[in-house]
């Protein structure tokens, strides 16, 4: 028992890594047990703190956005992308100020984002190029619509200190967008789900070294991932509200909205990491909107084969 790892997992306090919440919680309260290793979740703030942990050895794993682990992987660092951990569960808001009514209003404004590579991110670039509206990196003088990374957590604040009403709204995963809105400052655009039905978003990613060491604490954790997103399928939001804002740190208004109005999906079965999907966002992200640089062969990041045996496992 004593060589059993402890698996370091980086995660953000959002509604895409609540499997990772309610499986701890599970853990802790001994509703379920590992055998082959213990878990750490790791809540970090933004997303480069989380690329920061993987590419320094601080965690041994993340769940983090698909573009970033593409990201990651081109630049030589050795993962393995195992499974989506959700699909859905974002949001655009816009600022409830004077003058922004409808998409036209974005014109020669900012919105904010959580990383350049984020689905958030081409999601909006596909919205307002839907509208005829160019949007780029803040230096692009030439952009009708310019993008500013933000610390998610962050959003709603400089929403509500925007005197000069700059920020036209942000796109951002949840419990953000709902925070902004029953606070008053911001009002819904549409969700992530409206522009792309059970759209991927964050995966859960491991060092490949780990995997060549602990493979069997590897598989046990994936297939407690998977008993957790049936939990979270089967169960109502009645029953969810009081784990999911332990995890969260947020109010419980908050967390209902969050489980009520925006599409979140953990259905295990969508899970499954899809390659053709990968390559779709790989290629608009590289080709339509260049913030990603160097295309990558994804059976070489992809490992589906330890979602697939949890998901026989437990099948029952």
């Amino acid at each position: 028992m004593k060589d059993n790892p402890c698996i370091r997992i980086g995660h953000l306090k959002i509604v895409d890594h609540l499997i990772l919440g309610i499986a701890d919680l599970h853990l802790k309260n001994n509703e379920t047990n590992l055998i082959h290793s213990t878990l750490e979740p790791v809540a970090m703030n933004g997303w480069d703190q989380v690329c920061d942990g993987l590419t320094q050895g601080d965690i041994h794993g993340a769940f983090i956005t698909v573009p970033l682990a593409m990201d990651l992987f081109s630049s030589g660092l050795d993962i393995k992308l195992l499974m989506f951990t959700h699909r859905s569960g974002s949001i655009i808001v816009k600022h409830k100020a004077p003058g922004i009514n409808r998409l036209a209003d974005f014109k020669d404004k900012t919105v904010l984002i959580p990383s350049e590579l984020c689905i958030q991110n081409m999601l909006l670039h596909r919205l307002l190029s839907s509208a005829q509206l160019t949007f780029n990196a803040h230096d692009d003088i030439s952009a009708d619509v310019v993008r500013e990374v933000a610390n998610p957590f962050l959003m709603t604040e400089m929403l509500m200190n925007d005197q000069d009403n700059d920020i036209a709204g942000f796109a951002v995963e949840e419990p953000f967008g709902s925070q902004a809105i029953l606070t008053g400052v911001a009002a819904k655009v549409c969700t992530s789900e409206s522009l792309w039905k059970n759209h991927p978003c964050c995966a859960f990613v491991l060092k490949t070294s780990f995997l060549e060491h602990h493979r069997k604490a590897a598989e046990e954790m994936v297939s407690l991932f998977v008993r957790t997103a049936k939990h979270l399928e089967k169960s109502t939001i009645d029953d969810l509200v009081l784990a999911a804002s332990l995890f969260f740190d947020q109010k419980k208004e908050v967390i209902r909205h969050v489980l009520s109005h925006t599409a979140i999906r953990f259905d295990p079965s969508l899970l499954i990491p899809e390659i053709d999907v990968l390559n779709m966002i790989q290629n608009y992200m590289t080709d339509s909107m260049g913030v990603l640089h160097n295309k990558i062969d994804m059976n070489h990041l992809v490992d589906s084969s330890f979602i697939l045996n949890a998901l026989s496992e437990n099948s029952h």
